[in-house]
């Protein structure tokens, strides 16, 4: 835990630039996928706290009139506004949390989630089931034809940028393992280790055959 106050360090023209920038940012994100956008009513009037941890940055979320609300989070001594749920996280772990698609896997890094479970689960089972229409996006701005095409051509571009990068680690991984020998593979250091402990018994044997014949000596 860090002891610096959160926001202390951003100028106050620049919280509000930013709460802004993020809010006029998250629903054009939202725009794109109509039934992420409908499902937006169910959280009307809930506020969701978010503390970045690392840049110390905290802020809150508020559902209002079908949009999301970028706020200053409330003030521990005011009645009158509060989060409904809080989460804290860094920012990797914050991301993998939203994006993340089965129930089983787990965020890297330490999440911490307080308040309404309920409201918790709602808005991750939003976050995974935001499926913008990129097409409609891009023909809306290129037009029908070229918009299609150009957002035909960029998911393929992710998708084999994707492909490059898995073959890339796999590749890598291979060649320091079986070429450079810069790595073990699991097995080898298994009987290694295991080699390790039987010579470590037979040490222990030893020392102890040692000092029983030290003290058989007059």
């Amino acid at each position: 835990m860090t002891g610096r106050e959160p926001n202390a360090w951003i100028p106050h023209p620049l919280r509000k630039l930013g709460g802004f920038a993020l809010t006029l940012a998250l629903n054009r994100l939202i725009a794109l996928d109509p039934d992420t956008r409908a499902a937006l009513g169910k959280l009307e009037g809930r506020r969701i706290g978010v503390h970045v941890r690392g840049p110390e940055v905290a802020f809150s979320i508020a559902a209002r009139g079908g949009t999301l609300q970028v706020e200053p989070p409330p003030d521990p001594d005011a009645r009158d506004a509060h989060d409904d749920f809080r989460v804290s996280a860094t920012p990797g772990a914050l991301l993998a949390l939203a994006l993340r698609r089965d129930d089983g896997a787990r965020p890297a890094g330490k999440v911490e989630i307080a308040g309404d479970a309920e409201l918790a689960r709602q808005v991750q089972k939003l976050a995974r089931g935001y499926t913008p229409d990129v097409e409609a996006a891009f023909a809306s701005v290129f037009g029908e034809v070229a918009g299609t095409a150009i957002a035909h051509a960029l998911r393929d571009a992710v998708r084999w940028a994707a492909e490059s990068a898995r073959h890339l680690r796999d590749d890598t991984v291979d060649w320091l393992r079986d070429e450079a020998r810069l790595t073990v593979p699991r097995g080898e250091m298994e009987t290694f280790l295991d080699e390790v402990d039987a010579l470590r018994e037979r040490a222990d044997r030893l020392a102890a055959r040692i000092a029983r014949l030290g003290e058989r000596k007059p």
